[in-house]
């Protein structure tokens, strides 16, 4: 099978590491990983460095080992930064299990709203601790900014039909968030205008979910948080990227340091489209497409977008070392 598009660049298959934003929190995600030591050596840095810049809290390798912990509504309801941590954590975590077991190079990562934190780190550009100080100082931002209640919702409509459906329904603060697949658009906007949204959306006999999420993420309410963030980022130290970095809301890799601290705080306010990014990268000659979180989020989109590529969420739950080795190796060339 084919996607029609043009064949690899170089006769070289390659591997991309996809990483993925905040859907992939689950508690006890990483239960049959604990002890595994560059999993243990992630939690560890996530839990010792937040205590360190503000104090005691929710442990994140609880939140992660524990099928107990609160369930993502819960928990980005009661402690949102805590849902933040634990998602990047749970994303770099697989990603370094990943990297550890593959059978073959993995040679880019590519990250997705704000997962886009999680890939910079997987490919060396931050620091773990520069990771958990960002989230800190995003929290910190998004708590003294006072937004509205607003939120994102995910549709089965394509980019066109959403388009159209908020231009007749006359909801301007209502925009297209994510063109995540051709069957799948996020919109973002205020909760009363995106509760009428969806009442129209289901009422057309489609498909309208609200994600979790603290606020309305890739939308112009944020754009003070965005510009404050991205003064914070200026001082920030990145070193080149070990892996090539690519982003949902551009085309091509990221490579000049002013190009990697927008990758950063991108998911404040700039759309996704998704679909484009993975054309780009196949048209560059990305064969594999790996998703490193607990769920098979982007693989199920790479799949969509691209039929035909190879795709694989191996550390999806329950996965322990084993079952992600042979995972890898029946997804790997």
């Amino acid at each position: 099978m084919t996607d029609g598009l043009p064949a690899p660049a170089g006769g070289t298959p390659r591997t991309v590491l996809m990483c993925p934003g905040q859907g992939a929190y689950l508690p006890g995600a990483l239960r049959h990983l604990g002890e595994v030591p560059s999993v243990a050596r992630v939690l560890r840095t996530v839990d010792t460095h937040s205590t360190a810049l503000a104090g005691p809290r929710a442990s994140v390798a609880g939140l992660l080992t524990d099928p107990a912990a609160p369930e993502p509504g819960r928990l980005v309801r009661t402690d949102p930064l805590g849902f933040d941590l634990a998602t990047y954590a749970a994303v770099v975590a697989c990603a370094t299990v990943l990297l550890d077991l593959a059978v073959s190079p993995v040679h880019a990562v590519l990250g997705h709203s704000v997962g886009d934190l999680a890939a910079l780190t997987v490919a060396g550009v931050i620091t773990p601790e520069q990771g958990v100080r960002l989230l800190h100082d995003r929290d910190r931002l998004l708590r003294e900014a006072a937004l509205p209640a607003a939120g994102l919702l995910a549709t089965d409509l394509t980019a066109e039909q959403a388009a159209d459906l908020l231009s007749a329904a006359d909801l301007p603060q209502v925009l297209i968030a994510a063109r995540n697949a051709p069957g799948q658009t996020v919109l973002a906007g205020p909760d009363d205008q995106l509760a009428a949204v969806r009442h129209t959306v289901l009422a057309l006999g489609r498909r309208a979910t609200p994600l979790t999420s603290r606020t309305a993420y890739h939308h112009p309410l944020l754009t003070e948080v965005h510009r404050a963030f991205r003064r914070l980022l200026r001082a920030q130290p990145v070193a080149p990227p070990t892996l090539a970095v690519y982003t949902a809301t551009t085309a091509g890799p990221a490579r000049a340091p002013a190009h990697l601290r927008t990758v950063a705080a991108a998911h404040l306010t700039e759309p996704l489209a998704l679909p484009r990014t993975l054309h780009a990268m196949r048209r560059a000659g990305f064969t594999t497409y790996l998703d490193s979180g607990p769920r098979a989020l982007l693989s199920t989109l790479a799949r969509a977008a691209l039929p035909g590529c190879a795709t694989a969420a191996p550390s999806r739950t329950p996965a322990g070392p084993d079952r992600i080795r042979r995972r890898l190796a029946t997804a790997l060339p």
